[in-house]
């Protein structure tokens, strides 16, 4: 399932971050904090395992010897926030929640979810195509993080085209995958993805996940394959980290708003990784989660709310998905480094 699909079925949609839901209204923040995750549950690596996610960047880094080759490769490309259409929704969920057997058209990528998911009952998938569907559920009760991908629902039944299973301790690398298929560098689906909480509190505490129209053959940690084409020194290998000048000031961005603040500092203690095949951009789509619970449209399962409606968590914060969201952050600042720890 390379999800370079999704992003070349429409060009209009493309290359956008997404957010979780209930920013904005005391009723929505309530509503949020019951149903959807934290920013200290998701890709945390608390099993032992690599954090590649929630491990700070450190001082001096050693940079990958064709940095600046990736990094030309943007040219004047600024990334944007996904678009409704590319916003995985992603709940927490445990074993009191309807429990759902569902099967995949899919045959050929070992798709499951260990058999059974538990899925809230107010819960969305993703919009429907052109995008992939995702639907996330993290069980605090056994511990996991499954997905289905083409999700639908029909007489009551949860299915798909695809689903996939990791540890929620794990920290969502390809590594430490239980089964079944994640993102197009075999990520756990919703690795790296902001979360409402984070927009809420003004701290993004983990790394970021990117997609790249530039993405190579070849791939290195946290990613366990490469769904890109290409080759030689300017491509991105597909898991390589980036990471914003720590000399760039971003508290005093001039002109920026609070959510380009907040990912100008996420990427320069946390950086991001190319985890898909995408555009419209040689370096894009930065991702969220997805569903706004305030939005009056909203209509599980198959709607969830667009957090970039005027008033919505997103566009109050200025992620409203246009080109000019993010052009305060000075991206060919950019740099690329060697390895995951910079090492």
């Amino acid at each position: 399932m390379d999800t370079v699909r999704r992003w070349t079925r429409t060009v209009a949609a493309v290359g956008a971050i997404a957010l979780v839901a209930g920013f904005g209204t005391t009723a929505g923040a309530d509503a949020w904090d019951a149903r959807q995750p934290g920013p200290a549950e998701l890709f945390t690596g608390t099993d032992g395992s690599t954090n590649y996610f929630r491990s700070a960047i450190p001082a001096n880094p050693k940079l990958d010897s064709h940095s600046a080759s990736m990094v030309a490769t943007m040219g004047s490309n600024t990334p944007r926030v996904n678009g409704p259409q590319w916003q995985i929704t992603i709940y927490d969920a445990s074993n009191s929640d309807p429990v759902y057997h569902p099967s995949f058209s899919e045959s050929d990528w070992g798709c499951s979810v260990g058999g059974s998911i538990h899925i809230p009952a107010y819960a969305t998938r993703e919009l429907p195509a052109p995008g992939d569907e995702w639907i996330v559920v993290h069980n605090k009760d056994d511990g996991t993080i499954k997905s289905i991908w083409g999700a639908s629902k029909s007489s009551g039944q949860w299915n798909g085209s695809c689903g996939g299973n990791w540890p929620a301790a794990s920290g969502g690398g390809a590594a430490s995958k239980t089964e079944g298929v994640g993102t197009g560098a075999e990520v756990q689906a919703g690795s790296g993805f902001i979360l409402n909480s984070e927009i809420q509190t003004g701290s993004i505490e983990h790394a970021l996940y990117f997609t790249s129209t530039k993405s190579c053959r070849a791939f290195r940690a946290p990613a366990g394959k490469s769904d890109g084409d290409g080759s030689g020194n300017s491509c991105l290998p597909m898991g390589a980290r980036m990471q914003l000048d720590p000399s760039v000031q971003c508290d005093t961005l001039s002109g920026a708003s609070a959510g380009e603040k907040m990912i100008c500092v996420a990427m320069q203690k946390y950086g991001g990784y190319i985890l898909d095949s995408g555009g419209p951009g040689p370096i894009s789509g930065i991702g969220v989660a997805g569903d706004d619970l305030t939005d009056p449209s909203r209509s599980p399962w198959q709607r969830p709310g667009n957090g970039m409606r005027d008033g919505g968590i997103l566009d109050n914060v200025g992620l409203d998905g246009s080109t000019g969201a993010l052009h305060h952050i000075p991206w060919n600042k950019l740099r690329v480094l060697a390895t995951w720890n910079g090492q």
